[in-house]
This record gives C-alpha cells, sequence and structure tokens, in this order.
C-alpha cells in the first residue's frame, strides 16, 4: 500500500508539464487516427516492426479522453501504477520459491543455516518466514514504484510501460511454472511472452535472458540424479517457442527497422564506451541512488546465491544479458544502448537490491537503509517534475504568423511534433512539408522551424536558403527567407 501511495502521485504529478518528445508525437501520430483500421495501416507504415498494441489502446484512450500531453500520458502512468502491484507479486513468487529451502531462508537472512525445532519462525524473532517473504515483496514494490527509470517510462506516452507490465507478468508465470507447473501457468508463459515482444522487441532481451536460465538449469539438474531431473525446464523451453511462433507473423516487419540502420534512424544513439553499460545503469537510477542500488544488489546477489543458486541465476542473467547483447549490437550494427533498451533488466536490481537489504542483520540497518535508497530516488525524479518550456508550441505560433497566404511549414526533424503543436482548427489549412526530404531550394515553404535533433550537414543546406532567424527558443529554431529587397549575412 505504501509503494502504491507513494508511486502512483509521483506517475501522475504534473503530466502536461512538458511538451511531447519526438517519440512521443509519433505515437500520437499512429494512435490519433480515425479508426482502428488507420491505426494499423499508419503504424506500419511509420514505426513497423511490431504490433500496435499500445497504439490501439492510446487510440480508444484518446477518444474517451483527448489527446493533451496528460491525457496521452495518463494511460501509462496508469499501466506503471498497476505495474506496481505486479512487482509485488512477482517478489512474492520469487521469495516462495526461494523459502521453500529450509536453508535459504537462514542464508538470505543473515541467521545460521542450521535447522531449528520449529522452522515456520526465525531465532530473531522478527516474524514469521511466510512475512519475511512479504517484506521481501513489498520492498521490491516500493523500490520500483520510485526508481527514477520505472516512473520515467510510465510518464511518457510510448509503449514501454506496458511492455514491462507484460515482462513482469511473463516473469510471474515464469516462476510459477517452474515452481508448480500446470497448463495454465506454461500457458501464461507463452501468452504473455508473446505480446510482451510484439509491443515492443526490445522484450525479446529477457526471452534470451530466459532461454539462458533454462540452459543452465539443464546443466544443473544434468549433474544431478537422473531420477530427480524436472521436466519444467523443457516445457518452460517449450512455451517460450510457442510464444515466438506466435509471432511469426510480425517477423517480416523487422525488416524496417534492420533498413533504419543505412537511413541512420539510430545516428542520435552515440557509439557506446566499454563502460557504457555500468554508466547506462547510473544514468538510469541517478549518480547517488546507483551506488545504494549497486551495492544492495550486489550483496543480495552473494546471499542468494549461496541461498537458492537456481534464482540468483536468473535475476543476474535478467540483469546482464539485455546490456551484453546490446554493446555487442553496437559495436557489430549500429549503437543501440541506451536506458530505455534496458528498463526491464531493472526489475532485476530492485529484487536483488531488496534481498540484499532484508538480508542486513539489524532491523535499524535495514530501516536506513530503505529510507536512504527510498529518499535519494525521489529527490531523483522530483528533479524531473518540474515545469518544462513550450519551445515547439511556440514556434509553431511564430511560424504561423510569418506563412501568409502560402500556408506551409517546413519542418527539419520534428514533423509529428509541429503537426501535433499546430492548433487543431488549422491543421486542415496548414500544410507541413518535410525538409530536406521534399526540397527548398525552388517554391520552399516561406518559414522552416530546424529542430535540434538535425545534424550539421542539414543546419547549413537550409540556413544557405533561410539565413533569417525569426526566433530561437531552446535550440529549436524559426527560419525564413529575407524579405524583398533585403539584404542579409549567412548566420551560423
Amino acid at each position: 500500500m505504501i509503494a502504491v501511495a507513494v508511486g502512483t502521485p509521483l506517475r501522475f504529478f504534473r503530466l502536461g508539464s512538458h511538451e511531447l518528445s519526438i517519440d512521443e508525437s509519433l505515437s500520437w501520430a499512429e494512435s490519433s487516427r480515425r479508426n482502428v483500421a488507420r491505426v494499423l495501416y499508419v503504424q506500419h507504415r511509420l514505426d513497423s516492426g511490431k504490433f500496435p498494441i499500445y497504439e490501439i489502446a492510446q487510440h480508444g484512450w484518446m477518444l474517451l479522453f483527448g489527446e493533451t500531453e496528460a491525457a496521452m500520458r495518463a494511460l501509462p502512468a496508469l499501466i506503471g501504477s498497476l505495474s506496481i502491484v505486479l512487482v509485488f507479486i512477482l517478489g512474492v513468487e520469487l521469495m516462495l520459491a526461494v523459502s521453500e529451502t529450509p536453508e535459504a531462508s537462514g542464508a538470505l537472512s543473515g541467521q545460521s543455516a542450521e535447522p531449528s525445532p520449529d522452522l515456520s519462525r526465525e531465532n530473531s524473532g522478527r516474524g514469521t518466514k511466510d512475512q519475511s517473504v512479504y517484506i521481501v515483496a513489498g520492498l521490491c514494490a516500493l523500490l520500483f514504484a520510485v526508481g527514477l527509470p520505472s516512473v520515467e517510462i510510465a510518464r511518457q506516452a510510448r509503449m514501454y510501460s506496458m511492455m514491462q507490465g507484460w515482462v513482469v507478468a511473463q516473469l510471474i508465470f515464469l516462476l510459477r511454472a517452474r515452481r508448480l507447473g500446470g497448463p495454465a501457468n506454461y500457458a501464461g508463459v507463452t501468452i504473455f511472452s508473446a505480446i510482451a515482444v510484439a509491443t515492443n522487441f526490445t522484450a525479446g532481451l529477457v526471452i534470451a535472458a530466459e532461454a539462458l536460465w533454462l540452459v543452465y538449469l539443464y546443466f544443473a539438474e544434468a549433474r544431478n540424479d537422473a531420477r530427480e531431473r524436472s521436466a519444467a525446464p523443457w516445457l518452460m523451453a517449450g512455451a517460450l517457442v510457442a510464444a515466438m511462433l506466435l509471432l511469426l507473423p510480425f517477423y517480416a516487419g523487422l525488416r524496417y527497422g534492420v533498413e533504419g540502420v543505412p537511413r541512420g534512424d539510430y545516428a542520435w544513439i552515440r557509439p557506446p564506451g566499454a563502460l557504457e553499460p555500468f554508466e547506462t545503469f547510473e544514468n538510469g537510477l541517478g549518480s547517488w541512488p546507483f551506488v545504494l542500488f549497486a551495492l544492495f544488489a550486489i550483496f543480495g546477489g552473494v546471499r542468494l546465491w549461496r541461498a537458492h543458486r537456481d534464482e540468483a541465476v536468473l535475476l543476474i542473467l535478467l540483469v546482464a544479458i539485455p546490456p551484453i547483447v546490446l554493446l555487442a549490437g553496437s559495436h557489430l550494427v549500429t549503437p543501440m544502448l541506451v536506458t530505455r533498451y534496458l528498463i526491464c533488466s531493472f526489475i532485476g536490481v530492485y529484487i536483488l537490491t531488496s534481498i540484499g537489504i532484508e538480508s542486513l542483520p539489524s532491523r535499524n540497518y535495514r530501516a536506513a537503509a530503505i529510507v536512504a535508497i527510498v529518499v535519494l530516488s525521489v529527490l531523483r525524479v522530483s528533479a524531473d517534475l518540474r515545469p518544462g518550456d513550450h519551445r515547439w508550441r511556440d514556434a509553431c505560433e511564430i511560424a504561423l504568423s510569418r506563412v501568409g497566404t502560402d500556408r506551409r511549414i517546413g519542418v527539419c526533424r520534428g514533423f509529428y511534433l509541429v503537426s501535433y503543436y499546430i492548433p487543431p482548427a488549422q491543421r486542415d489549412s496548414v500544410k507541413i512539408v518535410r525538409i530536406p526530404r521534399d526540397g527548398i531550394e525552388n517554391n520552399g515553404p516561406p518559414v522552416v522551424i530546424v529542430s535540434p535533433n538535425a545534424t550539421p550537414g542539414q543546419v547549413a543546406e537550409i540556413r544557405r536558403e533561410y539565413p533569417v532567424v525569426v526566433s530561437q527558443v531552446k535550440n529549436v529554431t524559426v527560419v525564413s527567407r529575407p524579405e524583398a529587397g533585403a539584404t542579409t549575412r549567412l548566420g551560423g
């Protein structure tokens, strides 16, 4: 309850205080069509390679609540708030698997692993073993609720919050399948794996980590008596394969993403350095919170490794495999190591951190650790809750005042942002021209809005034809041609 009470306001506070990002404007362009058929058609052209699960949901949401920044972001914020409960359930499932081993309970609590006459209660007086399970799970939910990566994606009108929710649900069923078996749990693994990957293909990084975990389970059990080997790894692997088979109709769409490499669609991502995976986690969590997360996650990983190695391997792979895969892809194909692609890896960090905190021997130490990490995380999140500027809205107003009877506005990198911030009453009468794709030399529009994401070459080409700077707000520049009879000197 505390996690939900703290995490929900962080996700909904001042949702409309910042303008849309370029990525959010793309989601708006896909979701704002007149019907679902048009959403499917436009989404395939703009962001092919995945099924528009989020875009269809956003389409219905916008019909009910409108298309303001706050209204569009409210859907991911709601999903992010519900995901707090899912993370609690995930923590319960993991700790139930761990607590089934008596040695695990002692190791995780810092107590002796020697069995006692009453295994249901710990000698320290901290309550029953079941209480410890729910305390760790609740702490997982609290860290997820205040963690900057989880809050940040829940405040963006993009599909990442929904994908993360599907992944958490998939992990719940994976752990249940491992612990209990049963057709329902295997079916849950298949269904939620397919939905998560279809929502965004970066969820496939989690599937890769889980596949390696199943390979580990196979060889770990091979070292035991063959009669004790479980069929669960085979059945879980079959469930994951079934999920991939369900996605066959969407694999052809991956061609769009592959073709985006030579087009320069990913040119905004800088090449990673050798320490980039660590820096990505640090940037995601915030510098000071990262120190505490790293310290307690390592401590929790060591404790869990000693107590219940199977679950420890799963969490370590969940944290490590996605950045390793993206780092390799960044060097072999194109730079792709960014925080939002690793969003599901942070789930493992939250769980390991919770175990590390709960493993501290003193109640006072545990309380101090919880307060420190929660306060630092909330302070880091609050820095992003301040009101933002309105540079794109202002740029569109200025550009509209300069178009005259031509009624055309050129845009370099930010086509759908300008389309969004043109007042709805004027969207039908104003034509947005892509620059430089549609050309500017002959009969270009009278005014051009240049995004800060434009390349230096694009800016230089535009400034040769549009030397007059009409306005510049936070690097969003409005330029125009000189008036008849006026002479100008080219600026930078």
